[in-house]
């Protein structure tokens, strides 16, 4: 079975300028290697159908090893630049024998199963509707002239919709996923005059993904799904924790929200940076070259030009991480290398919350409340900051070039994973506050997390979590609840999994032991998976050293 991608720019868009859904530029062109390289990885055989831009950019710039590259969407004309999901329709139309095709957004780490590849057709899973549908539904039923047949069998049936997910698509009936292209093609040509009356980038999941499984239901053909699992649309985050590959996790599919998602970014590009550290720092070079401010500022160094010059960067972070005994080991110096800066914290967003909540207070003593214990979280911040300039910018560095590994060292093997030490990790901090502090950046920047949507103002006990980053503005705030602290107050000291679990019994009520003891253990074994995933916890080897301060 053929693997095959589709990649389309158009002409006036520029992928160094454009993220194309993503966070930034960096990280489209990151995700696109690492789908890429994977599939190659594993099937030794890729095809791209692309225009010229596209394959150039990733032929010739990246230089992925694409085994056939195929230019006819040269002769693809978009009736609407929004159409994002036409150029796949028109690749799946040219296929003529059995085909899947990947999107650059799906990562895999195994092969996918014979018996799901033997399958008439074939799509990631089957979703049902949500508000996200309904809404757009009621568009073409308003406005549209035309609506194929099938389409309009089920827009009038009393259940909700259901469509595939199109994060994989084909099957070995390429004679009916022709058909399916060509009424997609119709459905758009016959409606081109009615877009200006609807939201086209939402028509897009219409005309792609409900179509296919509408046609396949009216010709009772069965579509093989990866996922067996009826999803809703917007739940889709186990397939974007990166964390968890390869040992726990083989599939990943990147939609929406996830790709503008910083903390998923950030790992979808560490795990690239492992596996093809070759590819990793080309596409940081040519961001370089086009004068694109990175996520990363360190990579910005004048000295950063060859990948030579990342390789001896990363074996000296890996080594200022791993040998901390003496300060001086930080590499800290006068030197004005980014290198070796300090880490400042940028309180600028967060003051920027701040002043957007204080401004909704009318109650009397609010607003001074609010400010106050803003005052007080950004001095906090400020003294978090002048600790974490013992770590070096290479020394952070150093840390998250192993922290790809952490989460499936502790926990790939369930079996020996009680064994399994860990400790606190010496660069975070936990503040209180009166105020959610950390969950109201966290609402304001993280749309792929459904918890922050509610989140409102409130008064109370909060813990601020605090990482020093590389990154952005220099460091994570993330909210975590007392039982998350208390979790890092014990492990202040290194110890195992299991004892761990011993210690966190005091928190918990004799009922919940004597009954619920195996729940219990799970939370406990929840919440560090959380806390390794943000770099708060890691493995302890008792080889390696660690400072004291």
């Amino acid at each position: 079975m053929n693997i095959v991608q589709t990649l389309y720019l158009d002409n006036c868009c520029d992928p160094f300028e454009n993220s194309f859904g993503w966070l930034r530029p960096e990280f489209h062109l990151m995700g696109w290697s690492l789908s890429c390289l994977q599939l190659y990885n594993i099937y030794d055989s890729v095809e791209l159908f692309a225009n010229s831009p596209a394959a150039n950019l990733l032929i010739e710039k990246i230089g992925l090893p694409y085994t056939e590259v195929y230019t006819h969407h040269d002769n693809l004309i978009l009736a609407d630049k929004r159409l994002w999901a036409l150029p796949k329709v028109y690749t799946y139309s040219l296929q003529t024998e059995p085909f899947l095709h990947i999107d650059g957004d799906v990562f895999i780490f195994n092969q996918f199963s014979r018996s799901l590849l033997q399958n008439d057709l074939i799509a990631q899973n089957v979703e049902v509707a949500t508000d996200y549908y309904f809404a757009m539904q009621k568009e073409l039923i308003q406005n549209f002239t035309y609506l194929p047949d099938c389409v309009k069998t089920e827009f009038n049936s009393p259940a909700p919709i259901k469509a595939v997910n199109a994060g994989i698509l084909g099957g070995n009936n390429t004679e009916f996923i022709r058909q399916y292209a060509n009424a997609a093609f119709e459905y758009i040509e016959r409606n081109k005059e009615n877009f200006s009356s609807v939201n086209v980038d939402l028509f897009n999941v219409f005309f792609e993904q409900h179509l296919f499984y509408a046609l396949a239901k009216e010709k009772n053909i069965p579509i093989g799904c990866l996922l067996g699992e009826v999803i809703e649309y917007d739940q889709y985050k186990h397939l974007a924790e990166f964390h968890e590959a390869p040992a726990l996790k083989s599939y990943f599919h990147l939609l929406g929200p996830y790709k503008r998602d910083k903390h998923t970014c950030l790992q979808m590009a560490a795990k690239l940076r492992e596996l093809y550290p070759e590819y990793y720092y080309r596409i940081i070079s040519l961001c370089k070259k086009q004068g694109i401010s990175l996520s990363i500022s360190l990579y910005n160094n004048s000295h950063f030009n060859e990948l030579s010059d990342y390789e001896s960067f990363n074996r000296s972070a890996r080594k200022k991480f791993n040998d901390t005994t003496v300060f001086d080991n930080f590499g800290l110096t006068d030197n004005a290398d980014s290198l070796h800066k300090r880490i400042v914290f940028d309180l600028s967003m967060l003051q920027h919350v701040g002043k957007m909540y204080e401004e909704n207070l009318t109650e009397p003593g609010e607003k001074e409340k609010l400010t106050n214990d803003f005052a007080k979280l950004a001095g906090s911040l400020s003294a978090c900051s002048n600790s974490s300039q013992k770590f070096s910018a290479a020394y952070l560095y150093g840390r998250d070039l192993a922290a790809t590994k952490w989460f499936c060292e502790l926990f790939g093997n369930p079996e020996k994973m009680g064994s399994k030490s860990i400790v606190r990790c010496t660069t975070i901090s936990v503040i209180e506050s009166e105020f959610d502090w950390a969950g109201l950046l966290n609402k304001h920047e993280l749309e792929s997390a459904p918890y922050y949507k509610d989140l409102a103002l409130s008064q109370g006990a909060f813990y601020n979590l605090v990482i020093p980053e590389v990154s952005g503005r220099g460091f994570s705030l993330i909210d975590i609840d007392e039982f998350e602290n208390a979790i890092l107050n014990s492990l202040i000291s290194p110890c195992t999994i299991e004892s761990l679990h011993q210690k966190m019994r005091v928190y918990a009520e004799e009922d919940v032991l004597w009954h619920h003891l195996d729940q219990y253990n799970h939370l406990v074994i929840t919440m560090v998976k959380q806390l390794v995933a943000r770099k708060a916890i890691k493995p302890f080897n008792k080889t390696t050293k660690y400072p004291h301060w």
